[in-house]
């Protein structure tokens, strides 16, 4: 044990109390505990004082709690295995508990997080189980205890999103947590999240990877949203030279320009459950990217009636897992027909009139006739009707569904009315009688008769009598007679085509055609204008990325200014700091030196009265205090805390002490006036404030501190 060196009060186990060795002897030890509450210890110290080994778990809790703390939360049972190290000797696993509770480790712990943790420490290689409750260290000495568990860096990001901002040690460990684990966020959504909670992202992936929202916890997504949406404002947000770019245009210039951050709000609107971070992205959405949501929440009602088995495999209901996307897509509907574009409107022409024919084709669908009441049947009702579509989309939706169907079905029907024409003209040819032989007369009457009958018939059925026929009469009555019967059905069975309908057709092709040839047309017109918007984004876009690098590169030589201004002003804080520690070691010399000659007198002049040996180390302590005066005047005139100045007056103060050396009074502190210890230089007062402290000796024997150098007071205003 030695001046200055940390010891703890223990009872039992239980930590009661942490002090600093400030005086020993022979006889007793000085020690000053916590709330400057002083000791006077005997020697040997009691058992229930141990002194602080550095590197030991007792030890960092006493000087830096906050950091085991961290440690302790992303891996406890390793901190608990370098705790049996330590105590080197078995323990209960309850009281190894009470243990670290006493030290500030996992005081709020669930017990289920405990009950696992206590089976990972039993499992430890390096830990020696006697019997069912007793634990210890089994490792060899200097050993390092295994790793334990860790928690993962998503399981901290969700904490850390839901972890209030006041709250900042918590933030604290989960940020470092996170930042540790930072490789193992692949989701877009999670890296965004962590950017946002303050969590610095140095390596951003070439392009994202596939955007699963539903993988990541709704805290997360919230974040994510958010965070897209002040993002993408800031990007587009122009910025001019002569103005301070905002905190949110600072840090969109962090996220690289290739990774897009508004086609990231399409999946998550589109995600069919019940979710505040999808509501949020559904309303931040406009334009294209509301349109393709749109086309998403179409297509999921459209997937949603192949699965028709759902029901019977135990699933959720459909209508009760579809109702979030059905309410959230309705709004988006009407927002985006409610802001046609008032010029250029042929893609949200092109758009309404998808959704109007998918909407039909819903409907249309032999399966939605099961569900006459079900959410999809009512979602594509309520677009089919919308009266923010135009009228005449809805009509030609309408129609071409119906033309669809009913050429769906015309195959079967001309099917049937062939044969049926095939079997009456078959019955016509059975049922026509003979013609009977008759004299030339009859015979000439009856062929004109016959071949009037035979015109007609041939103009009902749409035929023409062949070329031999009329020569047929020239040739002997008895081949007229014999051949007659046998053309007259040849006529009937060889049809010619109707030309009308031939040019009706042709007419039909034409038309389709036309219709082709302008749809085309409208279609190179719109890629010709889609192309003119995008090149003129885009030079929008360079002179925006033109005023951006122009302000950053004025940035940068403003940085780099008070860099070079910093630079100088922490080399001169050195060199001063370097001559303020040589004064010391020279004036810390000559202390020992004086000491050395003081034990060499008290040596060769035993017969000197112990009255001149005190005032001789007093005088010397005069000395040091005369030094830490003039530090002190340099820490109060120096604004930091943190400081070279301040720092080095703790450091002096922290070798006087062992010398028995302290200050006396606090900067700014009010007291009454004593004589004694304090030196006004304006006149004394009844109530003073210390503008400078003062220094006092306080000796192993001494009953009273002895004052080396008075404190500065000036009087209390009234």
């Amino acid at each position: 044990m030695d001046i200055g060196s940390l010891v703890e009060q223990c009872d039992g186990n239980a930590v009661r109390r942490v002090g600093t060795v400030r005086a020993l002897d022979e006889t007793e030890v000085v020690v000053e505990w916590e709330g400057s509450e002083s000791e006077h210890l005997p020697v040997p110290v009691p058992e229930s004082v141990k002194t602080l080994v550095p590197g030991t778990i007792r030890y960092r809790a006493a000087t830096d709690l906050a950091t085991l703390q961290a440690d302790f939360e992303n891996n406890p049972v390793g901190v608990l295995v370098e705790l049996l190290r330590d105590l080197g000797e078995t323990i209960t696993v309850a009281a190894l508990r009470k243990l670290a509770r006493s030290m500030g480790l996992g005081v709020e712990m669930p017990q289920h997080e405990w009950n696992a943790v206590r089976e990972s420490l039993r499992a430890d290689s390096a830990v020696r189980q006697h019997g069912k409750h007793c634990v210890g260290w089994k490792g060899e000495a200097g050993a390092s205890p295994s790793p334990g568990r860790r928690r993962s860096a998503s399981d901290a990001l969700r904490q850390l999103a839901g972890t209030p901002r006041k709250n900042k040690a918590a933030t604290k460990r989960l940020s470092a947590a996170v930042s540790a684990g930072l490789h193992e966020l692949t989701s877009p959504y999670e890296l965004l999240a962590a950017h946002a909670l303050g969590v610095p992202v140095a390596d951003w992936p070439a392009r994202w990877t596939e955007p699963r929202p539903q993988d990541v916890s709704e805290e997360v997504r919230l974040v994510a949203v958010q965070h897209i949406t002040d993002m993408s404002r800031a990007r587009n947000r122009a910025v001019l030279p002569a103005t301070e770019p905002d905190p949110d245009t600072v840090k969109s210039a962090e996220i690289p320009s290739r990774l897009g951050l508004l086609p990231l709000l399409v999946p998550l609107a589109a995600m069919p459950v019940a979710s505040r971070a999808a509501d949020k992205a559904a309303k931040a959405m406009n334009g294209e990217y509301a349109w393709d949501t749109l086309r998403s929440g179409m297509e999921c009602f459209e997937l949603s009636l192949s699965k028709t088995s759902d029901r019977e495999a135990g699933q959720p209901d459909q209508d009760k897992r579809l109702a979030p996307l059905a309410v959230r897509t309705r709004e988006l509907l009407k927002t985006v027909l409610m802001r046609r574009p008032k010029e250029d409107d042929l893609s949200w022409l092109d758009f309404v009139e998808e959704m109007a024919f998918r909407a039909c084709a819903l409907l249309a669908d032999p399966r939605i006739q099961e569900q006459r009441n079900g959410l999809v049947r009512e979602w594509a009702q309520h677009v089919a009707d919308h009266p923010g579509i135009p009228a005449e989309l809805r009509e030609a939706a309408r129609t071409a569904q119906t033309e669809s169907a009913a050429e769906a079905a015309k195959p079967a029907e001309t099917d049937g009315t062939g044969s049926s024409e095939r079997t009456t003209e078959g019955r016509r040819t059975e049922a026509a009688p003979e013609a009977p032989a008759l004299p030339v007369e009859e015979s000439e009457s009856t062929g004109v008769e016959k071949g009037g009958d035979t015109d007609a018939e041939a103009g009902e059925t749409d035929s023409t009598v062949p070329a031999n026929t009329e020569t047929a009469t020239d040739e002997p009555f008895q081949e007229v007679t014999d051949d007659a019967p046998d053309g007259m059905p040849e006529a009937t069975q060889e049809p010619e085509q109707d030309p009308q309908a031939e040019i009706e057709h042709l007419k039909r092709l034409l038309e389709e055609e036309q219709r082709n040839a302008s749809t085309t047309r409208a279609e190179l017109e719109r890629q010709s204008r889609d192309a003119l918007a995008a090149l003129a984004e885009a030079e929008a876009t360079v002179s925006r990325l033109r005023l951006r690098i122009a302000d950053e590169e004025k940035h940068r030589a403003e940085a780099e200014t008070r860099a070079r201004a910093a630079e100088a002003t922490t080399e001169s804080a050195r060199q001063g700091l370097e001559e303020a520690e040589q004064r010391l070691e020279a004036m810390t010399r000559q202390l020992r030196q004086r000491d050395d000659e003081l034990r060499q007198s008290r040596q060769t002049a035993r017969g000197a009265s112990q009255a001149q040996l005190r005032q001789a180390r007093i005088d010397t302590l005069r000395v040091l205090a005369a030094v830490l005066t003039e530090v002190a005047d340099q820490a109060i005139h120096e604004d930091d805390e943190t400081g070279p100045a301040n720092a080095l007056y703790r450091r002096a103060l922290t070798r006087a002490a062992a010398a028995g050396v302290l200050d006396m009074g606090v900067l700014g502190e009010e007291t009454d006036y004593d004589p004694m210890r304090h030196q006004a230089p304006g006149g004394p007062a009844a109530r003073v404030v210390v503008e400078r402290p003062g220094f006092v000796w306080q000796g192993p024997r001494e009953p009273e501190p002895v004052v080396l150098e008075q404190a500065v007071v000036r009087g209390v205003e009234q």
